[in-house]
């Protein structure tokens, strides 16, 4: 890959990670709200686990642009972490976080999914 490349691809991991930290002021969304009406509290705890999901999701995603520009500074970047293949550059334009390429990534998901199915069958 073209340093040019990797240069921008750093600038966009760079501003998205700005971005969702920017975003992820809305802490406040997750406070525990009490109130007398059933109804209110059930529709309060439900905005909350919505909330609270988001912020997993922020953390997760920051999380993985940090693993990117690693890469990025390693010489790393733009190969899968499991085949060593060239990840798509069509990939990583839509994803520029993507540690796996597509294939790679279809297996882990798969895999990711029979444990969760595993896990519910166990408990």
């Amino acid at each position: 890959m073209k340093e040019a490349d990797v240069n921008e691809f750093r600038t966009l991991l760079m501003a998205k990670r700005k971005e969702i930290v920017d975003q992820s002021r809305r802490r406040e969304d997750i406070w525990i709200v009490q109130s007398n009406e059933l109804i209110e509290t059930v529709q309060l705890a439900g905005q909350r686990e919505f909330a609270a999901r988001g912020l997993e999701r922020d953390a997760k995603k920051l999380m993985q642009i940090g693993a990117a520009l690693k890469r990025i500074d390693d010489g790393d970047f733009g190969i899968c972490l499991d085949c060593e293949e060239a990840i798509s550059p069509k990939r990583l334009t839509a994803m520029p976080w993507a540690g796996y390429c597509l294939h790679c990534q279809e297996l882990l998901d798969a895999q990711e999914a029979t444990d969760t199915v595993k896990l519910k069958l166990a408990a």
